[in-house]
């Protein structure tokens, strides 16, 4: 048996991977696993972000706003995008979900579009197979429509503008722009997204740096500035002439400073490693850590692979500026880093190309490569099989519970729906902690613009004055019912905070309103809500509690 195959025999496995009908078929295949997971997931109740989202929405499709009923630090660009997609798919959790399968699988055929540029055709698959199976993953809570998918997306977007561009050579001025205007909606997204604007201004330095041209490379670099200042532009001048502008340059600027400053640089290294172990730090995800260590291991094969110099500083930068894009306020949620996914793709890709590429030309046995992308494929079976009842299987209120713990957002439902048959459309609620979800459930406005309480509690110099201002907007509104929900999680009172709201509404409640409903909120099962008669001599079962009052005058 010879020891070496033909060339031929070479050529014959090279041309399977190149093969169009054999990329095309595992990229649909990609595609598909993931939207089977998608699909299943439609129905995962919110949590609490995707409740401000939402109820944001309908604050915007009912012509108001943000920041003018309901406040947050978070630009407007995914209340925006909230907005457009419930317009198309309805106001509901599956609708939200549709409209994020929708920018998932966008994103992953971007982001195969994109790794072409870098890799084989095959690793552009396994990129953006990587992409999408390590999307799905709870330990990232990403069933749920974070804005750090949104940022994603738009930066995909800005992204494959750009290299096209250099691609078929079409650099006149104004295909600069148009990378400039996605890369600016990622940052309105999320203000995060504002370093991969710095990535395409590093990429267009790096892909046309010339001493003999710099003033021709300013020109391109203004008009790419351009397509990233217009659409700020358009913004500031809607909220100047049509909205508040003062509570959106507090909430956006001010506080968002104060906010960022919260947790010391000294203390960055244990949050991060906190971090990393939510991500990483149980049986289910094993599957997704051990594509994170690949990613890892990948960094060094960008600079061994045979592409040219400046798409090696290009595939470098985009995972340096990526993994920026999680270091902002160093709190390292578990869904910040999923706009370090499509990076982390990429690596893998870049792994498993060299791989290929050594047993083809280095050691001329291409058989070898089966190996190799078999190894994928176990990599990505694992993490599957571990989280196979979350993805396919299991009732969504139950994934959500186990996923969420103590944070009441399966029970939020049986809540809202109390409220809502309850009360009329002109009525309004008031919920003392962070659950806006309750408010869009119920379909109701909430009587304070304060839809979380963290910020009330955090230790900052505008803490009392939010407090008052809650306060009072409640007093004016007179909501018919009020929530107080007796959780840590939906607190998160900081050492020595502000305590003026509790004394307030312990003296408001027992003025105006009386108990009519309870739930006992559990870590580890669903409970069910206790209202009028039911809560004769009931008995808490649980520490954590979401009280309802109702007005009596």
């Amino acid at each position: 048996m010879k020891n070496f195959l033909t060339q031929r025999q070479i050529n014959l496995f090279s041309n399977l991977f190149a093969s169009d009908k054999f990329i095309y078929c595992l990229l649909g295949a990609s595609v598909i696993l993931v939207l089977t997971a998608r699909i299943h997931l439609l129905t995962f109740p919110f949590e609490r972000d995707e409740g401000e989202y939402a109820y944001m929405a309908k604050l915007i499709l009912d012509g108001h706003a943000p920041y003018t009923l309901a406040y947050n630090m978070k630009l407007p660009g995914t209340y925006y995008m909230y907005a457009l997609i419930m317009w198309v798919s309805g106001k509901s959790i599956v609708g939200v979900h549709i409209g994020l399968m929708i920018i998932s699988t966008a994103s992953m055929l971007l982001l195969f579009s994109i790794s072409k540029n870098f890799v084989s055709k095959i690793g552009a698959v396994i990129s953006a197979a990587s992409f999408g199976i390590m999307g799905t993953s709870w330990t990232l809570y990403a069933q749920a429509a974070h804005a750090t998918h949104f940022v994603a997306f738009f930066a995909l977007l800005g992204i494959y503008f750009l290299l096209q561009m250099y691609k078929y050579e079409k650099n006149k001025l104004l295909f600069y722009f148009i990378p400039g205007v996605f890369f600016s909606l990622a940052f309105i997204c999320k203000q995060s997204g504002i370093f991969f604007v710095l990535f395409g201004f590093a990429a267009i330095i790096t892909k046309e740096f010339n001493l003999d041209s710099l003033f021709i490379l300013a020109k391109k670099l203004l008009v790419f500035s351009l397509g990233f200042v217009i659409p700020i532009i358009v913004m500031l001048s809607y909220f100047y002439f049509f909205g508040n502008f003062d509570k959106f340059w507090f909430w956006t600027v001010k506080y968002l400073v104060t906010y960022g400053d919260q947790i010391p640089i000294s203390y960055a290294p244990e949050m991060f490693k906190i971090g990393l172990n939510l991500i990483t730090s149980n049986y289910s995800s094993v599957g997704y850590t051990a594509m994170w260590i690949v990613s890892l291991l990948g960094i060094p094969f960008i600079f061994i692979n045979k592409e040219s110099a400046q798409n090696k500083i290009t595939a470098f930068l985009f995972v340096l500026f990526s993994f920026i894009t999680i270091l902002p306020g160093f709190y390292f949620r578990e869904h910040y880093f999923i706009t370090l996914l499509p990076a982390a793709g990429l690596l893998i890709a870049f792994f498993f190309d060299f791989s290929n590429n050594f047993f083809i030309n280095r050691l001329r046995k291409p058989g070898l490569v089966f190996f190799s992308f078999s190894a994928f494929l176990i990599l990505i079976g694992i993490g599957i099989n571990a989280n196979k009842d979350y993805l396919f299987y299991e009732d969504t209120k139950v994934s959500c519970k186990k996923a969420y713990g103590q944070n009441p957002f399966a029970e939020s439902i049986e809540i809202a729906e109390f409220l809502k048959q309850n009360s009329t459309k002109d009525d309004k609620i008031a919920v003392l902690g962070s659950e806006p979800q309750i408010c869009f459930y119920a379909d109701r406005y909430s009587a304070t613009g304060y839809i979380y309480t963290y910020n009330l509690v955090e230790i900052h110099a505008y803490a009392l004055s939010m407090q008052q201002e809650m306060a009072k907007e409640i007093e004016t509104n007179k909501p018919k019912f009020m929530l107080f929900v007796k959780i840590d999680v939906s607190w998160l009172c900081k050492p020595n905070y502000e305590n003026f709201i509790f004394k307030w509404a312990d003296e408001y409640v027992k003025k105006y309103y009386k108990l009519v409903g309870l739930y006992d909120v559990f870590p580890n099962r669903i409970g069910s809500l206790k209202v009028y008669d039911q809560l004769n001599n009931y008995r808490l079962h649980s520490e954590d509690v979401i009280y309802i009052y109702e007005r009596i005058n």
